[in-house]
């Protein structure tokens, strides 16, 4: 589509198309509540975005070996990046797009998984 041809979009149609795809279904119970216990957590200050030990259960990483906590530190900041990107599409749509259905899936089982080796590590 060339130039021209966009400038003639009408209103409500342009307005579709810059709206997010959104699962008419909606999440998976557990991946609802997963996003939830998330955004509650950054809204109550317990999770800072910006810092990645805030995602830490320090009860179960200080019994951790060094090694096990080099591990889990790592991922805290994996986690983190993509928990920031969740968050900034949540506060701009507000509604589970796929992009958030997506990658709250994929955060929730890369978290489950890694505490299948380090105990209930992370907080969310």
């Amino acid at each position: 589509m060339d130039q021209s041809t966009a400038q003639n979009l009408d209103p409500e149609t342009q307005k579709r198309l810059n709206s997010p795809l959104v699962n008419p279904n909606g999440l998976s119970a557990q991946n609802q509540t997963f996003l939830n216990l998330f955004v509650e957590k950054v809204e109550r200050n317990e999770i800072n975005l910006m810092q990645p030990s805030t995602l830490i259960n320090h009860a179960v990483y200080d019994a951790l070996a060094p090694d096990k906590q080099g591990k889990v530190d790592f991922d805290a900041v994996n986690l983190l990046s993509t928990l920031r990107n969740i968050y900034g599409l949540w506060k701009t749509y507000g509604v589970a797009t796929y992009q958030i259905e997506n990658m709250v899936h994929q955060v929730r089982l890369m978290k489950e998984r890694l505490e299948e080796v380090s105990g209930d590590v992370y907080v969310v």
